[in-house]
C-alpha cells in the first residue's frame, strides 16, 4: 500500500492513536496504580480474561467443524439432487453414518444407524426449512446421554424433495474442546442438556450456567466439593445457520490456580506496561496508515466522480472490508458512469428529435444515437402507412452505417393485434418478423427487439433493435430504450400536431382568400392563382423554402384590405373617377393595418402594402422605386398583374395571354423588376414547350386592380 501519509498528520489520525491508547493503556495504566493494593483482584480479572477468550476461541472452533460438516452435507444433497449416487458411509470424518429419506419419511437409503429421532413433528420442520440445515439434539448412548445430528432438504429429482439426514462424529465434533490440563471445558444447549464435557465432573457447570447467564457471554463462580471455579461462558449462536437453539460453551478452571502467578506480578508488571504502550503505539501507527490511505485513495475519487470523471478506479491491496469498499466503490463509479452516459444519449436523442417537426429527420435522429445507448448491429424506425401517407422504414447498420429507407405496407390485424398484446416491448426471430421490417433479414440479422409507438392509443410507428445473435438484455437496456420509445412516440404526435395546424393554418388562409375573392364575381379564384404564379417564379429565382413559404401566406391575403372597398367600386363598368381610385387604392394600406397586429405576418406586410408599386416610382402608396421595393412584391407586382390582365372585369374583357406577356416585358425596368420579368419570361416558355398551354389562372393566386 505505501507509507504515504505522515503519522499523526491529520484529525483522523490524531483521534485513532487517542482511541487506540485510551482503549488499550489506560486500563492498563489503572491497573498498575490500583494493583499495587489489590493485585489478587487484578489478577482475578485477568484470568477471568484468559477464561472468556478461551471460550469464545471455543466457541468459534466448534461452529467452524459444524460448517465444515454442513458443506459436506451440502456437497452430498447437490450430488444426490444430479441423480448421482454418492456413497453416504465412505467418509467417516464427520458423520458416523447418514440416512436419506423421503417427504414422507420413508427411508430411501442406509448407511450406518437408522435415524429413529426423526418424529412426525421434526420431519414437518424439516419440510418447511427448504435447504436449511438443521441440527438435531437426540438422546442416544453416548456418555452424555445426547448426540448431535444435522439434517437438510434435497431434491430427489424430477421435482421430488427429501431429507438427508446425517449423525454427526463426536470425535471429531469435541476435538476442538480438548483443553490444557488446568482448564475444563463444557458445551450445553439454552435447555440445559449437556452435549460434551472434557471432565465429566464439570456438568455441574453446564446444569448451573442457564439459571445465572443473561448475555451472551460472562463469567461466574461456583462450588464443588468445596473448591472454588471460576468460569467464563460464551454463547454460540446458531439459529440463523443451523435453524436450532443456542449452544453454550463454558471453559472453568480453579479459582486458587488463577492467583498462582501473584508472586511473578510485581517484577513483570512495569515492563508489562512499558512493553504494551510500545506495541500499542506500533500497532496504532500501522493501522492509521492502512486505514488513512484507502481513506485518501477514497476521497479523492469520490471528489473525481463530483466533476463528472467515472473512469477512476480506486486499488486497494489491504485485504480487508477497505478493499471490498474500494471494489465496490469502482463497481458503483462504473454504473454511475455508464448511467451518466445513457442519460446524456438520452437527452441528445431528446434534443434532436424535439428540435424537428418532420417524421424522417425524428428517425434519423433516433438513428444517430440510439446505437451509443444500447448494443445492437442495427437500428430501425418504422413508420406505418396510413390514409394520407405512406409507410416507410428507415434503418442504419449500427453504429456507422448510412441511413436507408423501404416503404412498407400498413400493419395487418395479427400485427396490430400483437401491437395491442404487447404494448411495451416483444421479441421476434427473423423467421416471424412483420412485413414492415422484412427486408431487414436480407442483413442477417437473426432476432428483432421491437418497441411498439403509439399515437392517439393506436399503433403508429416501431423501434427495432435488429440483431445477429439473440442478445441478453438487461431491465435497465429494456427500460431506456422503452424510455426513448415513448420519447419518439411524443415527438411524432407533436409532429402529428403541427402537421395539422399547419394544414388549419393554410386551410384558414385558403378560405379567408377566397372569402375575399367571392366579394367580387370578377375576382373569384384571383388571390390563390397569383400566390401560386409568384411561389413558382421566387422558386425558380432560387428563394429559400422560408421566403417561399412567407410569399404564399402573404400572397393569399395580399387583396385582404378589399373588404374595406365597396362593392359599387368593386364591380363598377366603366372607368373610376379620382375618389373612387383613391378608395381602390387604399385597400393596400388597409390590408396591412389588418394584417399588422399578428406577428406571424410580420414579414408578408411589405407584400400586401408593396405589390402595387411600380419599379420607376410611379406606383403607389408610397411611390417607391427599384430595389428599395422589397423582392416579394416586386415578384407579386409581376404575378398580380399576369391574372389580372387575363381575367375578365367588369370594364373590359380579359386580355389574350400572349398580349399580356408582350405587355409586361415592354414593362420591364419601368413598371417591372427586369429580373423578375426575365425569370417569369423563362418560366412561361418552359412550361409552353412541355404543356403547350400555359394558363397563369391554374397556377397563381391573386387580384389586382
Amino acid at each position: 500500500m505505501g507509507w504515504r501519509t505522515t503519522f499523526l498528520s491529520s484529525k483522523v489520525a490524531r483521534r485513532i492513536f487517542l482511541l487506540f491508547v485510551c482503549c488499550a493503556l489506560l486500563p492498563i495504566i489503572i491497573l498498575a496504580a490500583v494493583s499495587f493494593y489489590q493485585v489478587s483482584d487484578q489478577l482475578q480479572i485477568q484470568g477471568q480474561k484468559q477464561l472468556s477468550q478461551m471460550a469464545k476461541a471455543q466457541a468459534m472452533d466448534l461452529y467452524n467443524r459444524l460448517q465444515l460438516a454442513e458443506a459436506e452435507l451440502q456437497v452430498l444433497s447437490l450430488q444426490i439432487g444430479d441423480g448421482r449416487h454418492p456413497v453416504l458411509g465412505a467418509s467417516r470424518t464427520h458423520f458416523l453414518a447418514m440416512t436419506v429419506f423421503n417427504d414422507r419419511g420413508e427411508e430411501l437409503t442406509d448407511s450406518g444407524t437408522r435415524a429413529t429421532f426423526l418424529d412426525p413433528a421434526l420431519l414437518a420442520r424439516l419440510r418447511t426449512l427448504d435447504e436449511k440445515p438443521l441440527i438435531i439434539i437426540h438422546s442416544c448412548s453416548d456418555q452424555f446421554g445426547n448426540c448431535v445430528a444435522m439434517a437438510r432438504r434435497i431434491n430427489l429429482g424430477q421435482a421430488d424433495k427429501g431429507i438427508l439426514v446425517g449423525e454427526m462424529n463426536s470425535g471429531y465434533l469435541w476435538e476442538g474442546q480438548r483443553l490444557p490440563s488446568a482448564f475444563d471445558t463444557c458445551v450445553a444447549t439454552s435447555s440445559r442438556a449437556t452435549l460434551f464435557c472434557s471432565d465429566p465432573g464439570m456438568v455441574d457447570s453446564a446444569n448451573t450456567l442457564p439459571r445465572q447467564i443473561s448475555q451472551s457471554s460472562g463469567f461466574f463462580q461456583w462450588k464443588r466439593d468445596q473448591t472454588l471455579y471460576d468460569t467464563a461462558y460464551w454463547g454460540l449462536l446458531l439459529r440463523p445457520g443451523f435453524s436450532t437453539e443456542s449452544w453454550t460453551i463454558t471453559v472453568s478452571q480453579k479459582h486458587d490456580e488463577v492467583l498462582a502467578p501473584m508472586r511473578h506480578f510485581r517484577s513483570s508488571f512495569p515492563l508489562v506496561i512499558l512493553l504494551a504502550f510500545w506495541i500499542v503505539t506500533l500497532s496504532s501507527s500501522v493501522q492509521i496508515r492502512r486505514t488513512l490511505v484507502p481513506l485518501e485513495e477514497l476521497q479523492t475519487a469520490t471528489h473525481q466522480v463530483g466533476d463528472q470523471h467515472f473512469d477512476k478506479q480506486v486499488v486497494v491491496k489491504s485485504g480487508d472490508e477497505f478493499e471490498a469498499l474500494a471494489g465496490s466503490f469502482n463497481a458503483m463509479t462504473n454504473r454511475l458512469g455508464r448511467q451518466f452516459h445513457a442519460l446524456k444519449t438520452i437527452n441528445a436523442i431528446d434534443q434532436a428529435i424535439f428540435a424537428s417537426l418532420n417524421y424522417e429527420a425524428i428517425a434519423d435522429a433516433v438513428l444517430d444515437h440510439m446505437p451509443y445507448l444500447l448494443p445492437c448491429d442495427c437500428i430501425a424506425v418504422s413508420m406505418f402507412g396510413g390514409p394520407s401517407h405512406p409507410g416507410w422504414t428507415r434503418f442504419k447498420r449500427a453504429p456507422a452505417g448510412t441511413a436507408q429507407s423501404i416503404l412498407n405496407p400498413q400493419l395487418s390485424a395479427s400485427e396490430q393485434q400483437q401491437f395491442q398484446v404487447n404494448p411495451e416491448y416483444f421479441v421476434v426471430a427473423a423467421n416471424q418478423v412483420p412485413q414492415f421490417i422484412g427486408p431487414l433479414r436480407a442483413a442477417g440479422l437473426t432476432s428483432f427487439l421491437v418497441l411498439p409507438i403509439f399515437v392517439d392509443k393506436a399503433p403508429f410507428a416501431a423501434l427495432v433493435y435488429g440483431h445477429e445473435d439473440p442478445p441478453q438484455m438487461p431491465a435497465d437496456d429494456l427500460q431506456q430504450a422503452r424510455q426513448v420509445a415513448d420519447q419518439v412516440a411524443v415527438a411524432f404526435s407533436n409532429a402529428q400536431l403541427v402537421e395539422a395546424l399547419e394544414r388549419l393554418h393554410w386551410g384558414t388562409l385558403t378560405a379567408l382568400a377566397r372569402a375575399i375573392d367571392a366579394k367580387s364575381a370578377w375576382t373569384a379564384g384571383h388571390s390563390e392563382r397569383v400566390t401560386a404564379l409568384a411561389v413558382k417564379i421566387g422558386s425558380a429565382m432560387g428563394l429559400s423554402p422560408k421566403d417561399l413559404q412567407i410569399m404564399h401566406r402573404g400572397g393569399l391575403l395580399h387583396d385582404i384590405g378589399k373588404i374595406g372597398t365597396p362593392p359599387t367600386i368593386l364591380d363598377k363598368p366603366g372607368k373610376l373617377d379620382p375618389e373612387e381610385t383613391r378608395a381602390m387604392q387604399d385597400h393596400v394600406r388597409i390590408g396591412a393595418r389588418i394584417l399588422e397586429p399578428i406577428p406571424s405576418f410580420r414579414e408578408a406586410l411589405p407584400i400586401v402594402l408593396q405589390h402595387h408599386e411600380w419599379f420607376d416610382g410611379s406606383g403607389y402608396p408610397e411611390g417607391i422605386a427599384g430595389e428599395n421595393i422589397s423582392l416579394y412584391a416586386r415578384i407579386f407586382a409581376v404575378a398580380d398583374c399576369y391574372d389580372a390582365m387575363t381575367s375578365d372585369r367588369p370594364y373590359r374583357k380579359g386580355l389574350p395571354e400572349e398580349e399580356v406577356r408582350e405587355i409586361i416585358t415592354r414593362q420591364s425596368g419601368t413598371h417591372f423588376d427586369p429580373k423578375v420579368v426575365e425569370v417569369f419570361t423563362q418560366l412561361v416558355a418552359q412550361e409552353e414547350g412541355s404543356a403547350g398551354d400555359v394558363s397563369a389562372r391554374a397556377v397563381g393566386a391573386g387580384q389586382s386592380v
